[in-house]
């Protein structure tokens, strides 16, 4: 699971409409996980995300079923998370915030101006931030953990037509499932759902009301997805059947029903890469972050008065993997650096140097020396087959880890 900056930017930005002021009167025990309590004023906040896409915008007892749900397994990820050790910086947390004002074009104190207009307190926005980049922190720990992709996998892959054919081709799909508990109520039920489908509003509604999918309040809504980063079962299907309705499906996971939203086939066959120089100086045990800052300014000032770049990376970079080659990084491709490295790098023009920035790594300068559209690497084709391969499981992988987690979990729901 690759997770950038902008992924935090959107889920922070539902707690926008789902956290709302304490309310006047006693609030009420929706279900106890662990030692963590849900609250039925939580589930009515949640419910506000999804509302206008029910029908009547009425609380169903479905609905607040799958809301339940959803919550349950939110608590059920975070209290393992802290379990095993995990945390998040609060530096991480800030980063988070800090990016959502931007992205609304405000600054903290503009944020923090807007959440207080729509009665939302700033200390439990930034608790529902927090956890939400530990649930995502610790879903790339199970992933890494669990899913071991071999070399003759990858072969295989590279071999078959889906790295060819299917590695441009995306689909933004919306998902509904049914865990097979009892294998015969669940085709029956799935096969009950499918009869009530006739426009994506109908999809959205079942799934709302009965998808035992992740993304279910979301009206099983997947995104844009690479045709090769999704189940075989799901891509053979796409080719088979004609219409939006897809399905039902049949896995060991349960029964799946499939809506088709669009398909595109970018017209990409080059990668960009950029030739770039950096300096790294990093904080220490004798110099703060302010004094690295410092520094960092003090090597730019030389290099706008004309120094050289490499010779000052050999003084200066701590970067031991390009300090004896004056900082130089070769080609880089996209997703190969830290988002702030690869956006200062995409808007530096050629030949120019940046002026310092920060990412979690210290402090920077990079030069660009030119730029490139190349066909990809034996080694990136490796890479991006890997990662196609991880993203077919995933979902199966974190679907099992969940059931784990309820399997041995003190789930006490209330009502």
């Amino acid at each position: 699971m690759k997770l950038s900056f902008f992924s935090f930017i959107l889920f922070a930005l539902l707690p926008l409409q789902s956290l709302h002021a304490a309310p006047t009167k006693i609030d009420g025990i929706s279900a106890i996980v662990d030692s963590t309590p849900i609250l039925e004023s939580d589930i009515q906040s949640r419910f506000e995300i999804v509302k206008e896409r029910v029908p009547g915008g009425i609380m169903t007892d479905n609905i607040h079923r799958q809301i339940q749900n959803q919550m349950i397994d939110e608590a059920l990820q975070a209290n393992y998370a802290r379990k095993v050790g995990m945390r998040v910086s609060s530096s991480d947390v800030d980063n988070a915030i800090l990016g959502v004002a931007k992205n609304m074009n405000q600054d903290l104190q503009g944020l923090k101006n807007v959440l207080a207009s729509k009665g939302i307190n700033y200390a439990r926005y930034r608790e529902q931030i927090e956890q939400e980049i530990l649930i995502n922190n610790v879903k790339r720990e199970i992933i890494k953990k669990r899913i071991v992709i071999s070399e003759q996998e990858i072969n295989d892959y590279l071999s078959s037509d889906t790295s060819i054919t299917k590695e441009k081709d995306q689909v933004h799909l919306r998902h509904l499932l049914i865990r097979a508990n009892d294998p015969e109520q669940a085709k029956s039920k799935i096969e009950a759902i499918a009869q009530n489908i006739q426009t994506e509003d109908d999809f959205v509604q079942q799934a709302i009301e009965n998808s035992d999918g992740q993304y279910a309040i979301e009206g099983g809504d997947l995104g844009w997805r690479p045709l090769n980063q999704l189940p075989p079962l799901f891509v053979r299907a796409l080719e088979s059947e004609s219409g939006q309705l897809i399905g039902p499906l049949q896995s060991n996971a349960g029964f799946h029903l499939l809506w088709v939203i669009e398909k595109r086939s970018p017209d990409v066959t080059l990668q960009q890469q950029t030739k770039t120089r950096h300096i790294l100086v990093r904080a220490n045990e004798i110099r703060n972050m302010a004094q690295t800052k410092e520094l960092a300014e003090e090597i730019y000032t030389k290099l706008q008065n004309g120094a050289d770049f490499a010779e000052l990376a050999k003084e200066y970079s701590e970067d031991q993997g390009s300090t004896l080659q004056g900082g130089d990084l070769g080609w880089v491709t996209p997703g190969t650096m830290v988002p702030q490295f690869e956006e200062m790098m995409d808007k530096t023009d050629i030949g120019a140097i940046s002026k310092p920035f920060r990412t979690q790594f210290g402090w920077h300068i990079l030069q660009v020396e030119g730029r490139r559209e190349a066909d990809i690497s034996d080694k990136v084709k490796r890479s991006n087959a890997e990662q196609a391969l991880i993203a077919q499981k995933q979902d199966v992988v974190l679907g099992n880890w969940l059931d784990e987690l309820r399997a041995d979990a003190f789930i006490d729901i209330k009502n």
